[in-house]
């Protein structure tokens, strides 16, 4: 008899359970936040938030499971948001312009337009005898 496997219920639930790891982790960072003020935002009063903050997340991490969630579900959205923008913006910021400067300069790398104009293949035939160095980095 075969166990069955869980079924994955989509994002949504798994953004509403935290490991205890993540609460952890959780705690850890807002201890390194408080810690951030006090020193760059000079704002002493953080540096006992930040002990209490510390001395919880070591006794009793499980507290900042709801935090856990959203600092998790949160970072998750941005980390599947920012990568679409960043590809987009790297797509036609870098390669449309190089596509175009390379049609402009009427450069065909693919043979295109000699596949177009007949029936013959492309593809360049090589001569010679292939030895097993020539298959290492085929590259």
């Amino acid at each position: 008899m075969t166990q069955a496997k869980p079924k994955d219920r989509g994002l949504r639930a798994r953004l509403g359970r935290a490991t205890n790891d993540q609460a952890r982790d959780t705690g850890m960072a807002m201890v390194l936040i408080c810690l951030l003020l006090a020193y760059w935002g000079h704002h002493p009063h953080f540096l006992p938030l930040a002990i209490a903050l510390l001395l919880l997340t070591m006794a009793w991490p499980k507290i900042f499971r709801p935090l856990a969630v959203l600092w998790f579900g949160l970072s998750h959205i941005m980390g599947n948001v920012v990568s679409k923008v960043f590809l987009t913006i790297l797509f036609f910021g870098l390669v449309t312009p190089i596509g175009l400067l390379r049609r402009w300069l009427g450069k065909d790398s693919l043979q295109l337009r000699q596949w177009k104009k007949g029936s013959d293949s492309v593809l360049v035939e090589r001569e010679g005898v292939f030895r097993p160095e020539d298959l290492v980095n085929p590259y």
